[in-house]
């Protein structure tokens, strides 16, 4: 029995002749995986940072080029600063100064021993002078006038001499440690000294000539260099 073709099926012309006849698709094959392994990527080693632990400075821009905007660049940080090591040696205007101020002291205290033990003679020449101007003594005697004046003039001496004689050795102290305002207390203290010259003449003037070399000596080259040095080993640092 004979199954009939169906009608709807192309058939191939007859004759065998297959010009004209549309070949068959071919179906897409996958390609066969490779075995070959990719050559890995080359590896760039870091920079090495350079010594002291700061990043690289950035490379010079190109001539032309726009240089680039503020903080584009690493900021650095500042190193910190030695200390200032202070001066060990004391100049020798500065010693010379401390002795002579130290000698100042000493005449500001043989002047006032000197006035203490002179008033009372001064007595006679006080009740002269009283007599003389014939000044109204408001009901006192000129004894008891000519006593007040000299206990009045041994008590000055005796603050005059106390007040130096504790003043310049101490400041003299501290100015011999380098500390810059005891110089300066001592030149006041000098300019002061001008009203001790009559007193206890002539210790007197010898000590303001005393205390007008060492006030020089202190405000010398030398001398403010070394204080300048000590200052600035004491000043803190960032």
């Amino acid at each position: 029995m004979t199954i009939p073709e169906d009608e709807n099926k192309p058939q191939p012309p007859e004759g065998g002749n297959t010009a004209g006849a549309v070949p068959p698709v071919p179906e897409p094959t996958e390609p066969a995986p490779s075995s070959e392994v990719p050559p890995a990527a080359p590896v760039t080693p870091p920079p090495a940072a350079p010594a002291g632990g700061f990043p690289p400075a950035p490379p010079a821009p190109a001539a032309g080029s726009v240089p680039p905007p503020p903080g584009a660049f690493p900021a650095y940080a500042a190193a910190p600063q030695e200390p200032v090591a202070a001066p060990t040696r004391i100049p020798s205007t500065v010693n010379a100064a401390f002795w002579l101020y130290v000698a100042s002291a000493v005449l500001s205290v043989i002047g006032g021993i000197v006035t203490i033990a002179t008033a009372p003679g001064s007595k006679g020449a006080i009740i002269r002078q009283l007599q003389t101007s014939r000044a109204n003594l408001n009901g006192q005697s000129l004894d008891q006038i000519a006593n007040a004046a000299v206990s009045v003039a041994i008590g000055v001496s005796i603050v005059t001499l106390i007040f130096w004689a504790i003043t310049f050795v101490l400041f003299a102290f501290f100015m011999r440690r380098g500390a810059n305002w005891a110089r300066i207390v001592l030149t006041v203290l000098t300019v002061l000294s001008l009203f001790n010259i009559i007193p206890g003449f002539p210790f007197g003037l010898l000590q303001v000539l005393a205390s007008i070399v060492a006030v020089i000596l202190i405000w010398l080259r030398p001398s403010s260099a070394w204080f300048a040095a000590i200052k600035a080993s004491k000043a803190p640092r960032a």
